[in-house]
């Protein structure tokens, strides 16, 4: 759940200016652009978090 919590913070945010910044600036929304581009940064994020996990534990147990 920790590394959830961790994968979802920049693309949520992105997702949030992003759609702050459509609305002020062209007066419409893309949604499907947005969520779009929020999954794919969500699955990147998350894959590198879950890639970075073995690496913490191997390095913790190799003494």
């Amino acid at each position: 759940m920790n590394m959830f919590k961790k994968s979802i913070q920049l693309p949520l945010i992105y997702f949030l200016v992003s759609t702050f910044y459509q609305f002020i600036k062209n007066g419409e929304i893309r949604w499907m652009e947005n969520v779009a581009v929020f999954f794919f940064i969500f699955l990147f994020v998350w894959f590198s978090n879950w890639a970075d996990v073995p690496y913490k534990w191997r390095k913790d147990h190799t003494k």
